[in-house]
């Protein structure tokens, strides 16, 4: 009687091994995760990777929208190298940095260490703060430009009451990037801030009575305790803040326009002025790209200082 059944058409073969394999996945969590996870993917992997290939491949054409695409090598990246208003560019953008950078990280790490206090509203202090941040670039770019007016701002107007003269803020070529630089702290002071009064609250406490008991004074405790333990913190706000001011734009483009004399003329200001202002789209890629290695070069620094600091 087995033998007749084995015999039947209607009997049950056993599937190869692969087929049974392909069948179990497709019925486990992980094929329907990645299923879910397939067309934001591709999304995310068409808005974010192939405008980068695409520039990469613009920065090695003479593209210009009117003609057609022609290889030139590496011709867009000896010109940013080597011509004057991109050299110029690129040393603004130092200056811009090392000008924001240190002090900005310094006085948020002096801010959140006073706001840490048990001082009375400092939640609202904190609140004051942070405002800058959820303000939009636009909204403070021309309060800004309001208050550094020559005739009628608000920064001559205190100026004159203790005789000083008006200064044109950001019409003097001298002054202007400064002016930049005052506008950049006072936006990105209250990010910072956050980022230090969170890295504040994992500093155990006995460390500080500790210290107190021994006779250390507040700045000594600040010096030998707070900073040391907060070097992490500390280099990722760097970090963060450099990369924030190398891809700083509306900024420029309310205020300056990379005037006067392109004494605010920065990388991205450049990018822009080339793509959109000239047409030059091979030479924009190439700024860019220049621009992207800069920031991919200090992320890598960064990932490796934490390590080590780990």
């Amino acid at each position: 009687m087995s033998t007749i059944m084995s015999d039947s058409p209607t009997a049950v073969r056993p599937q190869p091994g692969w087929q049974r394999r392909v069948e179990r996945w497709i019925g486990s969590e992980w094929f329907t995760a990645y299923t879910f996870l397939l067309v934001p993917m591709l999304i995310f992997i068409a808005i974010k990777f192939y405008p980068v290939l695409y520039n990469i491949v613009l920065s090695f054409t003479n593209y210009d929208l009117f003609s057609p695409m022609k290889f030139t090598g590496l011709a867009n990246y000896r010109w940013v190298f080597t011509t004057e208003v991109t050299l110029k560019a690129i040393r603004n953008t130092i200056l811009f940095t090392v000008g924001s950078v240190p002090l900005g990280t310094a006085l948020a790490l002096v801010v959140a260490v006073l706001l840490d206090q048990p001082i009375r509203g400092r939640i609202i202090f904190r609140t004051i703060y942070y405002l800058p941040v959820v303000t939009s670039v636009v909204v403070s770019s021309l309060i800004w430009k309001w208050i550094f007016n020559p005739q009628v701002g608000l920064l001559n107007y205190f100026l004159g009451l203790v005789g000083i003269p008006p200064q044109q803020w950001l019409y003097d070529p001298k002054l202007a990037l400064p002016s930049l630089i005052i506008v950049t702290l006072w936006a990105a002071l209250g990010a910072n801030m956050v980022i230090f009064l969170a890295g504040l609250q994992d500093i155990p406490t006995e460390l500080y009575e500790a210290a107190r008991i021994d006779g250390a004074k507040n700045w000594q405790i600040f010096a030998f305790i707070t900073v040391p333990l907060l070097r992490p913190i500390i280099l990722f706000v760097v970090v963060t803040y450099s990369i924030g001011i190398f891809r700083s734009f509306g900024l420029i483009f309310i205020l300056t326009q990379g005037g006067p004399l392109l004494t605010t003329n920065t990388l991205v200001w450049e990018v822009y002025m080339n793509a959109f202002g000239y047409l030059r789209l091979g030479r924009a890629g190439a700024i860019s790209m220049v621009l992207l290695a800069t920031i991919l070069l200090i992320t890598i620094l960064n990932f490796r200082l934490l390590r080590e600091e780990n």
